[in-house]
């Protein structure tokens, strides 16, 4: 997901190397046990890009909607490798597999209901899923191998039939034929795209006027850009998911960081998503210890060059970008939380294989600017005009104005556009944006390094909500990223595959993948730290929260 940020053998302990996330949890991590009641302000610095399940990919978005929309599988409330466990959400149990991997069964659960009182049914899920197909969710590309996904799509018609779902209400059994086995499809079904929602909602962007969920809260107010509301729901019940202790938490839009910041230490603010700036980190770090930690994350910062572009169709003006690219520079913009990288894939996945040496000179070293001038004056595209993305979320536009300086110094003309956070990624995402260069990052949806690699699969571009920024589209690429969608995680040839991708990624200068950040909890005095949980998937738990 991106951020303005598992089958059981998907899990963490699937990874190559041991997540900095995966510990007991001895500091902090309450999962739901404290003091019961009370409200909470928040804060985050741009409005999610939705608050509508079926649409929204960002960390703004999902810290928030997984407490509201249960999805038919979802993960233990626990932090690190615990919490990467798959479990039951709105299904009775696990979904079962059949015919080879291509058929997955399930039953609802018995007398749920959604927040607004209404019973929940087994075609609900099929409402679910059209609903992100229609409305070229983001999140497409991960229900289009169900039988009959395509044909829908192509046929436009939101109330049409998707053949490889079969549902009835009766016995609350949902049965889902794939046209081929997927490695992945548990941790999709517990994705938020699949947090399953009434058969009467409709086929847009409710965003304004969230649809009820099955969650431990509810959205109760919505106002774009400004603030929205969430607030207990008194009709969940599942087992194994915590009803939350806070009894209602109103999120604050606020664009200046170092507000928030202050707003935090003085008890205005009980929480800021970002981080804190970093020229505010020492004090925090030193003063306010006992209520901030970082934690590591399975993420990846790059930027993007669009293929189907000029200069960036050309390898070598993609090569100059990754030689001038100085990884420790942007990691002074961060305050020290990102770890400069090469690889595409994050080192704590399944999967990764460190790219030593780096072709384009040591990622923690300085960048090669007079290589770069070279290979611009080689590919003929000096002086050539390029605009640059970003957001005007903390630290983006900062970002932004390195990245653009960066391209003038190597010899192209460029200039920057600062688009508002909370329609950067869709804005971008579109194909009519034409949208060159630019800031992108992306936070695991499950641990699985497809999840990743999909990014740069070809088969994933289209023409909205597009994933794939760069529109890589490399047969080489394609065929390997066929084969780590295959299987689960913990399939040594889905690592090869995966570890193969990432280099031919990396030596095709396809993306300029520049390091991994750290995020952070950061509460007000009056919050119990001890509560605080952060899960490995979704990040910051609200629904751990409790008050002093």
């Amino acid at each position: 997901m991106w951020k303005p940020r598992s089958l059981l053998l998907l899990a963490c302990a699937a990874l190559v190397a041991p997540m900095a996330a995966c510990g007991s949890g001895d500091e902090g991590g309450g999962g739901g046990d404290g003091k019961q009641g009370g409200s909470v302000t928040i804060s985050q610095s741009s409005q999610p890009d939705y608050l509508d399940p079926a649409l929204s990919y960002t960390v703004n978005g999902w810290e928030a909607l997984w407490l509201v929309y249960t999805p038919p599988v979802t993960y233990k409330r626990a932090e690190g490798r615990e919490g990467t466990e798959l479990i039951p959400g709105v299904a009775e149990e696990l979904p079962r597999a059949s015919n080879g991997g291509k058929t997955y069964s399930f039953t609802i659960r018995k007398g749920l209901r959604y927040s607004d009182g209404k019973p929940v049914k087994a075609s609900d899920f099929e409402h679910t899923i059209k609903r992100v197909l229609n409305l070229e969710s983001g999140g497409s590309a991960f229900y289009e191998p169900i039988v009959g996904a395509e044909e829908y799509t192509k046929a436009g018609k939101p109330n049409g039939d998707i053949s490889g779902i079969e549902t009835d209400d009766k016995s609350g059994k949902v049965t889902v034929d794939l046209t081929e086995p997927d490695g992945q499809f548990l941790n999709v079904l517990a994705m938020d795209f699949a947090g399953i929602v009434p058969g009467d909602t409709p086929f847009k962007n409710t965003s304004k006027d969230p649809p009820p969920g099955v969650g431990p809260y509810k959205f109760t107010k919505s106002v774009p850009n400004r603030e929205f509301v969430m607030t207990k729901n008194r009709n969940f019940d599942i087992p194994d998911v915590p009803k939350g202790n806070i009894d209602q938490i109103t999120t604050k839009i606020v664009q200046s960081e170092e507000r928030q910041a202050q707003d935090v230490i003085q008890g205005r603010l009980d929480y800021m998503q970002d981080p804190p700036p970093s020229d505010l980190l020492p004090e925090i770090r030193s003063k306010y210890k006992d209520r901030y930690k970082e934690h590591e994350t399975v993420s990846t910062y790059y930027f993007f060059m669009n293929q189907k572009l000029k200069p960036f169709d050309k390898k070598e003006v993609r090569e100059a970008v990754n030689y001038a690219v100085d990884s420790k520079a942007l990691a002074r913009l961060f305050g020290g939380r990102l770890e400069p990288a090469c690889n595409f894939l994050p080192s704590t996945l399944a999967g990764y294989k460190k790219i030593d040496p780096c072709p384009w000179g040591d990622p923690a070293g300085p960048g090669d600017v007079n290589k770069a001038k070279d290979l611009i004056d080689r590919s003929g595209e000096k002086g050539t005009e390029v605009t640059v993305w970003t957001s005007n979320d903390p630290t983006r536009p900062e970002i932004g104005q390195y990245y653009t300086d960066l391209l003038n110094k190597i010899g192209l003309k460029a200039k920057l556009k600062t688009v508002d956070g909370s329609t950067y990624f869709t804005t971008i995402g579109n194909a009519k944006t034409k949208a060159q260069t630019g800031f992108a990052n992306w936070f695991q949806d499950f641990p699985h390094p497809g999840n990743f690699l999909f990014l740069v699969d070809g088969q994933s571009i289209q023409p909205t909500n597009n994933q794939n920024f760069s529109n890589v589209d490399d047969p080489k690429i394609n065929e390997e990223v066929g084969k780590v969608t295959a299987g689960p995680a913990t399939d040594g040839k889905v690592q090869d595959a995966a570890a193969e991708a990432d280099k031919l990624v990396v030596e095709g200068a396809h993306e300029a993948p520049f390091g991994t950040e750290k995020l952070s909890t950061f509460l007000s005095e009056r919050m119990d730290f001890d509560c605080a949980m952060f899960h490995p998937v979704y990040q910051n738990d609200y629904s751990s929260w409790c008050l002093k």
